[in-house]
């Protein structure tokens, strides 16, 4: 009899967790719970990535297919810290010319999908110690995206086509940020490309506005994502 009702609050209590509008995920739940989530979606996918390498690879791999598969019938949008930017997925949404954007900024440690506005799954914490829920409660949701929605609004665009003015201007610019991915000394980089110290600094500072970057390092993030920048010598 004991065994039987034990049995039976099990069944009750899993049930009650399928049915929650907050559910817990566990960590090795996590990657099915992104690809079910990715793979459902009907209309749109809002994503954040941020702090953990495991979850933005698994998340990568899924939005991925979901590209290669119904990228024209969805509209993506992805947030990453630049340190979670893979370059050659930004490349590859460029290329496809489907309505996905990549954005990047500084961020808390999250990682959020959320699929079609009705269903989420957040990960909130450092690497090794977050914690993972499926929200579906709407209070909560909303609360999500109006997140999501503020920070995307002050994010740098990756897939936009960035112009840098005449021929001239645009090969000047790849130089400097070569001479940035290098990361030669600008006295160096200037006598190099025949300017003054003060010439090359303002080239810099110029380039670091039109990307958006708050940073040298941000720059190069951003560059490489946006294929201005030729692959480095081995």
């Amino acid at each position: 009899m004991r065994e039987l009702i034990a049995s039976a609050m099990v069944r009750h209590r899993r049930r009650l967790s399928r049915n929650a509008l907050v559910r817990e995920v566990g960590r090795d739940e996590v990657g099915p719970a992104i690809e079910s989530l990715i793979r459902g979606a009907r209309v749109s996918l809002e994503v954040a990535l941020s702090t953990d390498a495991e979850v933005s690879r698994l998340t990568h791999a899924a939005l991925r297919e979901a590209l290669r598969t119904r990228g024209r019938s969805l509209r993506a949008r992805l947030l990453c810290t630049p340190a979670m930017v893979d370059t050659r997925f930004v490349r590859e949404v460029t290329a496809a010319g489907h309505a996905w954007e990549v954005r990047t900024t500084q961020m808390p440690p999250l990682c959020a999908v959320v699929v079609d506005g009705s269903a989420t799954l957040v990960s909130v914490g450092p690497p090794g110690a977050s914690r993972a829920s499926l929200i579906q409660a709407a209070t909560i949701l909303q609360a999500v995206r109006n997140f999501y929605a503020n920070v995307w609004g002050n994010a740098t665009a990756l897939t936009e086509r960035i112009h840098f003015g005449d021929q001239p201007r645009t090969d000047t610019v790849r130089q400097v940020l070569q001479k940035l991915r290098d990361g030669v000394t600008d006295e160096v980089a200037a006598r190099e490309l025949e300017v003054s110290v003060r010439t090359y600094r303002r080239y810099v500072a110029e380039i670091m506005t039109l990307l958006g970057a708050e940073s040298r390092f941000q720059a190069g993030v951003y560059a490489a994502a946006l294929g201005l920048l030729p692959p480095p010598e081995a």
